[in-house]
């Protein structure tokens, strides 16, 4: 694989979450690739991966890959020899010959959430919303403008929120062509519905991505009010409808400590993985050290949330 061509520049459309500031998303409406840094030529970062340059927009996929982890980039163009049935040096002719053409997206729907994970907000979760009440900023909030080609879109991952929760997300799915990829990250609390079942069915290939961030109590902590052994009933369930399984395992620097006791679990759970590095708030990036204002954070959702974190192994 090339160390540095990624087909999301010219493949991928992000749509941005309805409750982020949209300024953060090119033309105001989307971005090429959640791993991207928000300021970017995108010119320069196409032509830079062509030639085999390591674009510093895409610094976090470079450590990725420099840690001996699967990045963003490699998982994208292995989806994309495999839609288009095109190794990477025909990719590459074919983008640069048909320019953007976006049919892999991501489709953060709402911000409905039963999770109130630590690096988490009002912004992305509506759980965050009922217990933080003297922060009046948020609210449930839909995405109005669907930029999808539904007949020619390839892969659509449904975030969040919590995507299972989100009834519009059926509406979505019952638009597009059943040779379409679709992928669900989910937190791992929630059933999948019969209506939504119905719906999958038409499918040829369906990816149920699960957010696991620790086991057992690690997880509890970082994804309160969640419970570990909910997670595994679920799993057992999702294994059951014969899709596709992944983790997307967020690290901060809270759960660094238990990270390759947490991949361990994953791979004797026959999984694949892939670890996304918490950029923000940066008190939580996992290459900050636990200082006064990790301490501090964590001190009001401990109180916010009516919870003490020594009681989940956690001794800072």
């Amino acid at each position: 694989m090339s160390k540095t061509f990624c087909v999301q520049p010219w493949l991928g459309k992000d749509l941005p979450s309805p409750f982020l500031d949209k300024s953060q998303y090119d033309n105001s409406s989307f971005r090429y690739c959640c791993w991207m840094t928000y300021d970017y030529d995108i010119e320069k970062v196409r032509q830079d991966l062509l030639d085999g340059v390591p674009n510093s927009a895409c610094s976090k996929c470079w450590q990725a890959e420099q840690r001996g982890e699967s990045s963003q980039r490699q998982i994208r163009n292995t989806l994309a020899d495999n839609l288009y049935d095109l190794n990477i040096d025909n990719l590459k002719a074919m983008v640069s010959k048909q320019g953007y053409t976006p049919t892999i997206y991501q489709v953060p729907t709402s911000n409905l959430c039963n999770g109130a994970c630590i690096m988490c907000s009002g912004a992305l979760s509506t759980k965050w919303q009922s217990i933080d009440k003297e922060n009046k900023e948020y609210k449930y909030e839909i995405l109005e403008d669907i930029q999808i080609e539904y007949d020619t879109a390839k892969f659509v991952e449904f975030v969040g929120g919590e995507p299972l929760l989100e009834q519009r997300n059926i509406e979505i799915l019952e638009q597009l062509n059943p040779d379409c990829v679709i992928s669900l990250v989910t937190n791992g609390s929630v059933e999948i519905n019969k209506k939504l079942l119905q719906v999958l069915a038409k499918f040829k290939r369906v990816i149920i991505c699960l957010s696991i961030d620790g086991i057992e109590q690690v997880f509890e902590y970082q994804r309160w009010p969640l419970q570990w052994s909910k997670l595994l009933e679920n799993l057992t369930k999702f294994r059951d409808l014969q899709c596709d399984i992944s983790v997307s395992y967020t690290s901060t620097n809270v759960n660094l400590p238990y990270k390759q006791q947490t991949i361990d679990w994953i791979t004797q759970q026959g999984l694949p993985y892939i670890v996304n590095d918490a950029r923000y708030p940066s008190y939580f990036n996992p290459s900050t050290p636990i200082g006064v204002e990790t301490i501090s954070e964590l001190d009001r959702q401990d109180k916010l949330k009516g919870i003490d974190r020594r009681d989940y192994g956690f001794n800072f």
